[in-house]
């Protein structure tokens, strides 16, 4: 089967940047997308087959880029290739920005493993009157008195690879720091931005004896509880929603 691992030097000149996407041949479904130039359409694959034989496909980089790498090492597994479309050439940095932001907005980012919104792009394509909902949600209040806690943004993608649960999805597996996080006693997990639920923590430790990644056991609080009531169903503060932030996890300090 012909294959293609670098474009020739004339290519890259003529191509100037682009917007590419990733597509696993299994289920012809596009799992990233992203923009660049010269032979960053190439650097996923060979980053994540990098002395790859077979090893746990998870990585020092957060869990985000770890999906897409998870991604590629099963396609490799199965004797199979990823393939590279070049969606759009011939850009400038800019313009190249702008359409990345709208094919994330159009394959749906939930569905992606990219670890950063494209340019531009913040809600998936969503029904009217859900966006009403889902824009109009209060704040909750920021404030010193509030008991310390810590965010986890969790995406739909995830919490459909565990049945929708959001506790076992929520509570594992994190690169975080012991010592740090055992200051926190509540974890709120958030999706699409609100509070979904809250969990008061009984304990923090390492993940299946995985010294890189922790993992909390806890008790959802009912949403009559005082605490509960001051975030479940609320939007986090704009402080927490400043573009660019990829990492899952957030303090509340």
């Amino acid at each position: 089967m012909e294959k293609i691992e670098k474009f020739s030097n004339e290519v890259c000149k003529e191509l100037k940047y682009y917007v590419y996407r990733l597509v696993d041949p299994r289920n012809g479904n596009t799992f990233y997308i992203g923009k660049g130039k010269n032979n960053r359409v190439f650097a996923h694959v060979k980053g994540a087959l990098k002395n790859y034989e077979g090893e746990n496909y998870l990585t020092k980089e957060d869990d985000e880029i770890s999906l897409k790498m998870k991604t590629i090492r099963e396609i490799a597994d199965a004797g199979l290739e990823v393939i590279h479309i070049i969606q759009k050439s011939g850009l400038t940095e800019d313009d190249a920005l702008l359409v990345e932001g709208v094919l994330i907005d159009v394959y749906c980012l939930d569905k992606l493993s990219n670890q950063v919104k494209g340019h531009g792009s913040d809600i998936c394509p969503i029904n009217a009157l859900t966006l009403e909902k889902k824009l109009t949600v209060k704040e909750f209040d920021d404030l010193d008195t509030n008991p310390k806690y810590i965010m986890i943004k969790i995406k739909n993608y995830w919490l459909s690879q565990r049945n929708e649960n959001v506790y076992e999805t929520v509570r594992s597996a994190w690169k975080l720091s012991l010592d740090r996080v055992k200051k926190y006693p509540y974890v709120l997990a958030v999706i699409d931005g609100i509070v979904n639920k809250v969990f008061k923590v009984i304990d923090w430790h390492y993940a299946n004896g995985n010294s890189g990644r922790v993992e909390f056991d806890g008790v959802e609080i009912d949403k009559n509880n005082e605490v509960a009531k001051l975030f479940v169903d609320k939007k986090i503060p704009a402080r927490f929603r400043k573009k660019g932030q990829a990492s899952p996890v957030l303090y509340s300090d």
